[in-house]
């Protein structure tokens, strides 16, 4: 593995502050907090660019687990850098070109902890997509308009049309017995975010909402399904696969 992949998979693993290994996309579908079939839409989006923020109102949900399986799948050679401090987000701004980094903020919250932004910083840390970058964060929110109400109102103030250059939104939930689902995802379309899966709480399925899938999508969703027959659960040998994925090309 690179000096970059070692790099990037301190930065991820730096989410996880509940001790023990952090849970890869494997240990998430085996526990039903996400299918197969979501699991590859969530890569196929992730390796055409796009940003996401994963989003729960209670603390222990799984929005930084989810986050981080979401950073896993990122394609080689892209940098992650954490917003440990302000000035970071606002010296990228400066920048011409942001290609191949993703700036993740541990959360978007108030408190005073290692990659957390707040107030005016966030407005810039989404402004950074504008310069080619790709953001990932998370929040607490249950909902679309409890995450477009923290986001766009005061302190915060984020454009609303900016706000929808964040390529998908995933709202974990926690259900009786403990069970925690992806219980939303919303992806960008027609300058708004719309409904790509739900889970139904009766059956305990993922309903698809996105139009049907596409052979990139097909490919991805395959390389999954082969992950879980062949028992690679450990979170970096998890990201081996993936860098391998990609090094195979279409």
């Amino acid at each position: 593995m690179t000096d970059l992949e070692q790099q990037n998979l301190h930065e991820i693993e730096s989410l996880n502050q509940r001790g023990g290994r952090t849970l890869s996309v494997v240990d998430l579908i085996e526990a039903g907090t996400l299918s197969v079939e979501l699991a590859g839409y969530f890569m196929a989006r992730v390796a055409c660019g796009a940003s996401f923020f994963t989003a729960a109102m209670p603390g222990g949900a799984g929005k930084s687990t989810v986050l981080a399986n979401l950073l896993c799948l990122l394609p080689p050679g892209e940098r992650i850098i954490s917003t440990s401090s302000d000035r970071i987000v606002h010296d990228a701004l400066g920048q011409a070109d942001l290609s191949g980094t993703c700036f993740l903020a541990h959360e978007i919250g108030s408190g005073h902890w290692y990659g957390y932004i707040w107030g005016s910083t966030v407005a810039d840390f989404v402004a950074l997509k504008r310069k080619g970058a790709r953001l990932a964060s998370c929040l607490h929110a249950d909902t679309l308009e409890q995450l477009t109400g923290i986001l766009t109102e005061a302190p915060l103030d984020v454009a609303a049309q900016h706000l929808t250059q964040v390529d998908l939104l995933a709202f974990v939930h926690v259900l009786p017995g403990f069970r925690r689902r992806v219980a939303t995802v919303y992806a960008t379309g027609d300058e708004e975010h719309r409904l790509a899966f739900e889970l139904d709480p009766h059956s305990d399925t993922f309903v698809r909402r996105a139009p049907p899938p596409d052979d990139h999508e097909n490919r991805c969703t395959e390389f999954v399904r082969q992950l879980l027959a062949d028992n690679v659960r450990m979170f970096e040998d998890v990201r081996e696969a993936v860098v391998e994925w990609y090094g195979a090309g279409p």
